[in-house]
């Protein structure tokens, strides 16, 4: 067993992410071992047995050349898979932690290196495990613990929205997109809401289970519970801020050109600044920076 922190170790005092494992033969084992066939294909007359997945020694694999041998993010997000195959919402969270570490303690030297000043290798990455997280997500089934289940997704997000500051803090506009694999999480954490909450969802009408669903169930949704009573309250920050991502999805897809998905996309990221982040987004003057610090007490920027 192993948990991020001890992946998080660095590899020696002389050289704390270790060597470049990229060709090494080690990466190819677990390359294999990560194989699996898909089963909806035609084979043919020339039939063979399907190949499965073994991804407990996947993720062992990954993890042992993360402690012992190289911060590397295509380790990284290896284990990420692996752990979200194993341990669902619950480790692919545990997977998107980790990869925020190892960006905010080793970026300097983190495998792979940066060619040229371009951070290209480890951008992509990044955007591969962001690519394939819908679809992680969306092939787990329901928890039976529904509560157990809400946590998990809860952390999830929590999760990727750490990474996603680490990356864009170090990568800026460079950075892979985020959206996508957002979308797919708050989903997520939506269907968790509406099992293990269904009073409350009943309640809310067009809360966040039925923002969920496609945009002909919401508005039947919506007009079906106009008269069932006032809206539930969020019962967290983080179900405020999901609520207003649903509500900027909704828009998306319903109204394309209106202001409004816009407008509460960036009111939840706002919601996720420290005062002083927030006015350097919103506030371009240096001098106006300058006086508003000082009036609200705000932390001057480093």
């Amino acid at each position: 067993m192993f948990t991020n922190e001890d992946l998080l170790v660095p590899v020696s005092v002389s050289q704390p992410c270790g060597e470049d494992v990229s060709f090494d033969a080690c990466m190819d084992a677990i390359a294999a071992a990560r194989r699996q066939d898909d089963p909806t294909l035609e084979q043919g007359e020339w039939a063979t047995p399907l190949h499965s997945a073994d991804w407990p020694l996947v993720a062992n694999r990954c993890a042992d050349l993360l402690r012992t041998r190289s911060k590397d993010l295509r380790l990284a997000v290896w284990l990420a898979e692996a752990r979200a195959h194993t341990h669902r919402m619950r480790g692919l969270g545990d997977g998107f932690l980790l990869l925020a570490g190892l960006c905010e303690r080793f970026w300097e030297h983190v495998h792979p290196l940066p060619e040229g000043g371009e951070h290209e290798l480890r951008s992509g990455n990044l955007a591969w495990l962001l690519g394939r997280t819908a679809s992680l997500v969306e092939g787990f089934a329901p928890d039976e613990d529904a509560e157990a289940g809400l946590q998990d997704a809860r952390h999830c997000l929590a999760a990727l929205q750490q990474l996603q500051a680490a990356v864009d803090a170090r990568l800026g506009a460079d950075g892979p997109a985020f959206g996508p694999a957002r979308d797919a999480v708050l989903r997520a954490v939506a269907d968790a809401e509406g099992q293990a909450r269904p009073g409350a969802m009943e309640r809310a009408g067009t809360g966040v289970a039925a923002e969920a669903g496609t945009a002909t169930s919401r508005l039947d949704g919506a007009n079906a519970g106009a008269g069932a009573g006032q809206p539930a309250m969020p019962r967290s920050r983080e179900h405020a801020l999901a609520q207003l991502r649903l509500v900027a999805e909704f828009f998306r897809r319903t109204e394309p050109h209106s202001p409004v998905a816009y407008l509460a996309e960036k009111a939840a990221g706002w919601g996720e600044l420290p005062l002083h982040e927030w006015l350097r987004a919103v506030v371009k003057d240096p001098a106006q920076i300058a006086q508003l610090d000082e009036l609200l007490g705000a932390a001057p920027q480093a």
